[in-house]
């Protein structure tokens, strides 16, 4: 029988997993461990598990109420991918980074991303039914916004940074903006998602979306440029 992820069910032993209402699988196509993975790295950008904070197999299997084994691939995925350590016969502890490091990543972000919206911008001809997708994607975040549900606003928005930044065709560049995106930390939108400022994040998105879709390239860019630089600020 087959187990349904609660997307709103936090990791530390000192909360309860709650079921709620019209929780769903966060992606039905995807397998157990993807989906376990999927979670766990939103936890990481979002900070809900925290720079340096160890991390149970047996708790998140708990929490998570799916077995041990595809717990363990997902954490030793993103042991591989850099986010999380393996600390033996001890679980995995989640890798600190440095603020020079943040610096860096908002940097590069700056160098791939902003152009890369300029370049879609000027797509001809028009990519019409990708922006749907766009859309689609964005509608999901703005829901997520609206009920505070941090990781699934977190999933959303990197499907639709990543989704875009794919529509210059070249997968070199969509693999390092996603490489560089899940090594973001952002215990500061805890403190928005609390406080409802996630719409106004949502927002910026759309703005985005739209600039795109009429081909306004200097609007993309200089949306995408402020963006990042308020992600980065956003930092811990």
């Amino acid at each position: 029988m087959s187990h349904v992820i609660n997307a709103d069910a936090t990791p530390s032993t000192r909360r309860r997993a709650t079921a709620e209402s019209g929780s769903k699988l966060i992606a039905q196509p995807l397998n157990m461990r993807q989906q376990v993975h999927s979670q766990i790295k939103a936890m990481l950008i979002s900070g809900e598990l925290a720079p340096g904070e160890l991390c149970s197999v047996y708790q998140l299997a708990e929490v998570f109420g799916v077995s041990r084994t595809p717990v363990r691939e997902a954490l030793l995925q993103l042991a591989r991918e850099g986010l999380l350590r393996a600390e033996r016969n001890r679980g995995f502890r989640v890798v600190v980074s440095s603020p020079l490091d943040l610096d860096n990543i908002s940097e590069i972000r700056m160098l791939l991303e902003v152009p890369a919206m300029v370049k879609v911008a000027k797509l001809q001809p028009r990519p019409t039914e990708q922006f749907e997708r766009s859309r689609i994607i964005y509608e999901r975040m703005a829901t997520a916004a609206r009920a505070g549900n941090l990781r699934r606003f977190i999933q959303a928005d990197t499907e639709f940074h990543i989704h875009l930044v794919s529509l210059t065709g070249n997968q070199r560049l969509t693999a390092l903006v996603s490489d560089l995106r899940d090594h973001m930390h952002l215990p500061g939108l805890q403190k928005l998602a609390q406080s409802g400022g996630l719409e106004q994040s949502s927002d910026e998105h759309l703005h985005l979306l739209e600039a795109l879709e009429r081909g306004d390239s200097n609007a993309a860019a200089d949306i995408a440029r402020a963006h990042i630089g308020r992600t980065r600020a956003e930092w811990a």
